[in-house]
């Protein structure tokens, strides 16, 4: 009986030590993403239909550098990075929306030119210390109207997606998801 005491506890500790070494998974530098959901809040307003999207994707990345200041005296704000440089945003997105008449999705023509959804999501990490890093990013669409984008109600639109992180000098680019059709100015 003594024996089998000495010999579970001992059994005991030794199961803690395994379990508590945990290896840390082996990603790829270059951002992996899948599409998650979408998250889709509807708004009335003096007659005017608004909705607020938040597309969730889960992302994957070895060296966790994801995410960029908003703080405009950070270096994040510099080359490549800067504003009007192609990496300035780092969640892009493009829009389509469904030609009723053929069931095809074409890209929006937004009625501002230069106008999109796409945008900076915060950093990650707090640091810059390479670590993998797993989890969601939710990017927020806010305020699709239905007078401004002249989309009424039933309208379906979806989002390609894809993100940069902050590899220097030139950013790595995630693969591309595309999000389920999302129909605007329906409750849900």
């Amino acid at each position: 009986m003594r024996y089998m005491l000495k010999y579970s506890i001992a059994c005991l500790l030794f199961l803690l030590v395994l379990s508590s070494c945990r290896k840390e998974p082996n990603y790829d530098p270059v951002p992996e993403i899948e599409f998650r959901r979408v998250e889709q809040y509807l708004f009335e307003e003096n007659n005017v239909k608004r909705d607020s999207l938040v597309l969730v994707i889960g992302f994957k990345d070895g060296d966790g550098n994801l995410g960029l200041s908003r703080d405009t005296a950070s270096t994040d704000w510099q080359a490549p990075f800067n504003p009007g440089s192609a990496y300035h945003d780092n969640f892009v997105t493009t829009m389509y929306v469904k030609n009723p008449a053929t069931s095809n999705f074409e890209p929006y023509p937004f009625p501002i030119p230069g106008f999109q959804f796409s945008g900076r999501f915060q950093r990650l990490s707090a640091d810059d210390r390479p670590e993998t890093l797993e989890g969601e990013i939710k990017y927020s669409i806010n305020e699709i109207t239905s007078d401004l984008f002249m989309l009424g109600p039933g309208a379906v639109i979806k989002f390609d997606v894809y993100i940069y992180d902050r590899n220097r000098p030139v950013p790595n680019k995630s693969n591309v998801v595309t999000t389920d059709e999302i129909i605007l100015f329906q409750p849900m």
